[in-house]
């Protein structure tokens, strides 16, 4: 072909389509895949008066004080993350190897014993029920890999002395504190002879 037929020079040259790089492929992908689980979670139904549907009310709104959250709901958050493992979920333990809380004489008796206990834990054979349970317990309070707060401490015993039958009074954050407090230097779990040797009663916690 001549060089100057005019086809020749007025023939636009032909397109080349290059792919898509895979890494921007994968970029796109990761995104859609984002922006769908963002709007599964958190489009609140695509409802316009709706920012997390669990916190959805009907009815009026309450503008009073709110009532303070109840320490046997916490208990039971806090036991159930804590103890039920060994414990289990029921109470009843694991026979011969952990003892019993439903039905056990310290935990609806002394609560000098028992918030002594949750601070320090626990070394070597105690008696449950009758029962022979030779076994560690960690401590919970100061000294544990990570620490209860006297309110999480009140809050565990008061669910364990009001559940699978069990029936005790509170115990309350005061007391729990004024105990970490007394026995604060003490590095070593108790054992059966020395809780037993413990007042049964709490010490009065001074009036401020």
């Amino acid at each position: 072909m001549n060089s100057h037929d005019p086809h020749h020079l007025t023939q636009p040259p032909a397109e080349r389509h290059a792919p898509i790089p895979g890494w921007l492929l994968t970029v796109g992908v990761m995104l859609a895949f984002w922006a769908g689980g963002y709007l599964f979670f958190y489009s609140g139904g695509f409802r316009g008066d709706v920012f997390d549907p669990g916190q959805i009310t009907w009815g009026p709104v309450s503008t009073g004080p709110v009532a303070p959250p109840d320490p046997k709901v916490i208990g039971k958050r806090l036991y159930t993350a804590n103890c039920a493992q060994c414990h289990q979920a029921s109470g009843l333990g694991q026979a011969g190897v952990y003892p019993p809380l439903a039905g056990s004489e310290w935990v609806t008796g002394s609560k000098n014993r028992l918030i002594s206990i949750l601070h320090k834990g626990i070394a070597g054979p105690i008696n449950v029920k009758g029962a022979l349970y030779n076994n560690n317990m960690p401590a919970w309070g100061d000294g544990a890999p990570v620490p209860l707060k006297d309110e999480q401490i009140a809050a565990i015993l008061t669910y364990i002395r009001s559940e699978w039958g069990n029936i005790a009074d509170a115990i309350q954050v005061a007391d729990v504190a004024a105990k970490r407090k007394e026995i604060a230097a003490r590095t070593s779990p108790w054992s059966e002879k020395e809780l037993l040797a413990l007042p049964s009663d709490l010490p009065a916690v001074p009036t401020k």
